[in-house]
């Protein structure tokens, strides 16, 4: 059976010694059978820290995750 496609959008933010570093993912995503929202929520921020190596270990403002459909 085919799986859904969903939208993912992630924003984060990490503020050190007075410099702050912002950052958004978005992406549509075939989730693998038995992916859990957990593992896509880790997965968009794996993705973006790797983008953005200054986000690791930010806070997260933002994440949304909805199915790809109208």
């Amino acid at each position: 059976m085919k799986q859904d496609t969903y939208h993912c959008v992630l924003t984060m933010q990490k503020t050190t010694h007075g410099e702050t570093a912002l950052g958004t993912f978005s992406d549509t995503i075939n989730p693998a059978p038995g992916m859990t929202r957990a593992d896509i929520f880790n997965l968009a921020i794996t993705q973006l820290t790797r983008h953005q190596p200054a986000l690791t270990g930010g806070a997260v403002l933002f994440f949304a995750l909805d199915k790809n459909q109208l």
